[in-house]
């Protein structure tokens, strides 16, 4: 064949291809792999060939957030009908903070200005101070100053030392409390002589 048959093969073969592109919109290369001309090239789609980062969402660490704990202090008050009652109170414990021991401190201290706002009020002299407190697997000694049986009369001795008996109690680990004065453990309070059945309990002040 000569050269000038291959021009012009060549030339139909273009205009071949073109003709065929416009007719029915085949793409370049289906057509050259119809014709053998070339191998046949698969190409990505543009959403194939797009890479989508996807970002993991940050774990947060979700550990448990530990409830304080509560001690309950009773200090007194009026109901509606102006009798006295005991009025029970909470306090959130300081971390490492002995439960009773910090209930004792509390109520020495007495109410503060909130819940004197409400009508909270104690009969323990302010006077009174906490000499130690100390704890066996068995029993508790809750030892207080004197000054805690003197002023007031019977009624204000009696309403202290359920004060004193309600607060340890609720916040003790069921142990034998027992109550002692400058060092020593008492059997009866106050000028008038108020006994005490020991170790304490709701009924310690019944005779």
């Amino acid at each position: 064949m000569s050269n000038f048959s291959k021009i012009i093969i060549l030339i139909i073969l273009i205009l071949s291809f073109f003709y065929i592109k416009e007719k029915y919109e085949t793409p370049v290369y289906n057509f050259l792999s119809s014709i053998g001309s070339i191998p046949e090239i698969k190409f990505n789609s543009k959403d194939e060939s797009k890479t989508e980062v996807v970002k993991k969402p940050v774990e947060v660490p979700t550990g448990e957030i530990a409830e304080k704990e509560t001690a309950y202090i009773y200090f007194l008050a009026l109901d509606k009908n102006d009798n006295g009652i005991y009025k029970k109170v909470q306090r959130e414990i300081p971390t490492g903070e002995n439960k009773l021991e910090f209930a004792i401190k509390e109520l020495l201290k007495g109410p503060n200005i909130v819940e004197k706002s409400t009508g909270a009020y104690s009969e323990i002299p302010k006077s009174t101070k906490l000499l130690g407190i100390k704890q066996t697997s068995k029993k508790v000694i809750i030892d207080f100053s004197s000054d805690f049986q003197y002023g007031g009369g019977t009624d204000s001795v009696y309403s202290r030392m359920m004060q004193l008996i309600k607060t340890a109690i609720n916040n003790s680990e069921k142990k034998k409390i027992y109550l002692y004065l400058d060092g020593q453990q008492v059997n009866c309070i106050g000028g008038e002589g108020i006994m005490i059945t020991q170790p304490l309990s709701e009924n310690s002040l019944e005779v």
